[in-house]
C-alpha cells in the first residue's frame, strides 16, 4: 500500500530496517506520559508476545525517514492495536489517522470485524483521536506496585509448573481479560525467564529483573472463584519473590473491578496506571 500527503507515505514496513524503526519509536515517545525506551531485541519480543511480527507494522514516511508508525495484529476475526506513534515535530497533520486508517483496512482484509486498543486513561489527545474514529470505552485496567514480604499459609500449597502445565488454565482465566495478556502468545513469551506454580484451579507466575519482581500472570478458573485461591496465590507470589532478593513488586494490565481493587489493597499496592480498552466494530 502507498499513499502520498503532504511528502508523507503511508507503507508497509520493510523488515531490514528494524534499527530505524527503533530509533524511531524511542524518539515517538520521549515525551510520552509513561516514557518508553526500547532496544531491537526488546520491540521484537514485544511484536512476539501478542502474535505479532515485523510484516504487520504500517510506516508513515518523510522521504526516506519513518515518522510514524502503527502495529496492527489479528487473530482470527478479532484485531489489535499494539502500538501507535508520530514523531512530535509531525503531530496534528493528520498522519496518525492515516496510519489508523491504513491499519484497520489491513485488518479488514483479514477477515477482522472487530478492534480493540489501549489508551492511558489522562492521555486525552490519543482518546479524542480514537473517539473522532469510532472506538468506544469498554473497561478499564490498571497497574500497580508494592513490596514483596514473606507470608504464611497458602491453602492447597502451589507446585512448580510447567508451560504446557498452565497453558489450559490461562485459556481458561484470561478469556475476559484485556487482549494481549488473553493470548497464549503473551504466556509463553513471558514465561522466558520466569517461575510458574500452579494449583488445583489457579496459576501464578513470578519472575524478577535485578531487584524488580514481576508477577505477570496471577490467574482463576472461573468456577473456583471466591474460594481464596486468588488470594493464596498471591501471598505465594509475593513471598517468592521476596525469598528471590526482589526490593519491589509489580502488576500490569490488571482488570479494574472491585474484586481485583481489594485484592490490591489487601497487600498495600498502589496503583500506578489506567488504561482504557476501546473497541471499533470495522
Amino acid at each position: 500500500m502507498a499513499e502520498a500527503e503532504r511528502g508523507i507515505m503511508i507503507q508497509d514496513f520493510q523488515p531490514s530496517r528494524i534499527d530505524d524503526l527503533v530509533e524511531a519509536q524511542n524518539r515517538i515517545f520521549a515525551d510520552y506520559m509513561v516514557p518508553v525506551r526500547s532496544t531491537r531485541s526488546f520491540f521484537i519480543d514485544f511484536l512476539k508476545s501478542v502474535g505479532g511480527s515485523l510484516g504487520n507494522i504500517i510506516v508513515a514516511l518523510d522521504e526516506d525517514m519513518i515518522v510514524g508508525y502503527v502495529n496492527p495484529v489479528s487473530d482470527g476475526g478479532e484485531g489489535w492495536i499494539g502500538g501507535i506513534g508520530v514523531l512530535p515535530k509531525y503531530r496534528g497533520a493528520g498522519i496518525g489517522t492515516k496510519l489508523m486508517a491504513a491499519a484497520e483496512a489491513k485488518l479488514r482484509d483479514r477477515g477482522v470485524r472487530s478492534v480493540q486498543l489501549e489508551v492511558i486513561e489522562g492521555n486525552t489527545r490519543a482518546q479524542r483521536l480514537y473517539n473522532r474514529l469510532g472506538y468506544n470505552a469498554t473497561r478499564r485496567f490498571f497497574s500497580a506496585e508494592g513490596r514483596p514480604a514473606r507470608f504464611e499459609g497458602f491453602g492447597e500449597p502451589p507446585r512448580r509448573a510447567s508451560l504446557a502445565d498452565v497453558l489450559p488454565v490461562h485459556a481458561s482465566s484470561y478469556r475476559d481479560a484485556c487482549w494481549q495478556r488473553r493470548k497464549a502468545d503473551a504466556l509463553i513469551q513471558s514465561a522466558r525467564g520466569a517461575e510458574m506454580y500452579r494449583t488445583d484451579g489457579g496459576f501464578v507466575m513470578v519472575r524478577i529483573v535485578e531487584t524488580t519482581g514481576f508477577i505477570p500472570f496471577l490467574g482463576v478458573a472461573p468456577d473456583r472463584r471466591r474460594q481464596g485461591i486468588g488470594t493464596s496465590l498471591a501471598r505465594f507470589a509475593l513471598t517468592r519473590l521476596h525469598e528471590m532478593g526482589a526490593f519491589k513488586a509489580s502488576i500490569f494490565n490488571v482488570t479494574e473491578n472491585e474484586a481485583n481493587l481489594r485484592m490490591a489493597d489487601l497487600f498495600d499496592f498502589k496503583v500506578t496506571l489506567k488504561q482504557i480498552e476501546m473497541q471499533k466494530t470495522i
